[in-house]
């Protein structure tokens, strides 16, 4: 099985800079849904945006509201929903690199710094891809992600338990940590809607532009988005609702604070659990330690 993990991440290395002319394949009738079928099937993943991003829309909102009812101390931030699976899985497997990446030859993010998976099917995965680790070291390990600047992606992708052969999808939860130039999501937009759609914006997360403050100057749009949401048209910032993923990068990047992460839904930390938790068995027992809801707060 050990052997196996191996060619796949050879084979991976060798195709990653192609991804894009694959993935217009999978916009060719019988083509496309044949590599939906046997690479996709069931897919579920989570954009989280990025935690300073939500505590800035948190603070704002409550500048402008101040007769609502909640303080920004007590706002759960969306990497709360990765700690809550992290405490109820039985078993964590941290990748000691990132194949993205590595893949890539990525300059401006950690290399080292590798996917987390949880669930009993880790156990299968490959020792020479990374390790097995407890949950504090998994907390520890998305904690230094978050401050290098990456993005969490969390859900079930077949994909991973293919190239990792670790048996059922149903077994195994992926918590990728992104970049903006490396990340195998940025071909979302060349592929087909079928399999795009299973890439979803966190529940409650919307982005929005402050036309009035936009000086057009461009700084949201270079390099930032993966999944190139973000343009400037007639001098002034444009982003696809459709395709914006929310992860917040572009609110960090504007110098004006022309583009606002706005969470419409207090409880949109719950809502993503909510929808997240059915997806991957964890481990025997887990229905005990989580019942769908956080109590992590800032």
């Amino acid at each position: 099985m050990g052997r196996l993990s191996r060619v796949y991440v050879g084979l991976i290395k060798r195709l990653f800079r192609r991804r894009f002319a694959l993935a217009h394949l999978t916009k060719v009738p019988l083509v496309g849904s044949t590599i939906r079928k046997t690479l996709f099937d069931g897919d579920d993943m989570m954009v989280l945006p990025k935690d300073a991003v939500a505590m800035e829309s948190v603070k704002r909102t409550v500048a402008i509201e101040p007769d609502i009812s909640v303080e920004p101390q007590d706002v759960v931030l969306p990497s709360a929903v990765v700690e809550e699976f992290i405490r109820r899985a039985e078993d964590h497997f941290v990748m000691d690199f990132c194949i993205c990446r590595k893949s890539n030859e990525c300059e401006d993010y950690p290399r080292d710094l590798g996917c987390l998976f949880l669930g009993k099917a880790v156990k299968n995965i490959d020792k020479g891809l990374g390790r097995l680790v407890t949950a504090e070291e998994a907390v520890e390990h998305i904690r230094r992600c978050r401050e290098a600047g990456l993005v969490h992606l969390i859900g079930r992708n077949k994909l991973d338990s293919i190239w990792l052969s670790t048996g059922p999808k149903e077994e195994l939860m992926t918590v990728c940590s992104c970049c903006p130039c490396c990340c195998l999501w940025k071909m979302l937009p060349e592929l087909s809607q079928h399999i795009s759609e299973r890439v979803i914006r966190m529940p409650g997360v919307d982005i929005r532009v402050d036309t009035d403050l936009c000086t057009g100057c461009g700084s949201c749009t270079d390099g930032v988005c993966f999944v190139n949401a973000v343009s400037v048209v007639d001098g002034k910032v444009r982003i696809d609702g459709a395709m914006c993923r929310g992860c917040g990068r572009c609110t960090e990047a504007c110098p004006a604070s022309a583009i606002h992460l706005d969470i419409s839904d207090r409880a949109y930390v719950d809502a993503a659990i909510g929808r997240l938790e059915g997806l991957v068995r964890l481990g025997p027992g887990n229905e005990e330690r989580g019942n769908g809801k956080s109590d992590q707060v800032v």
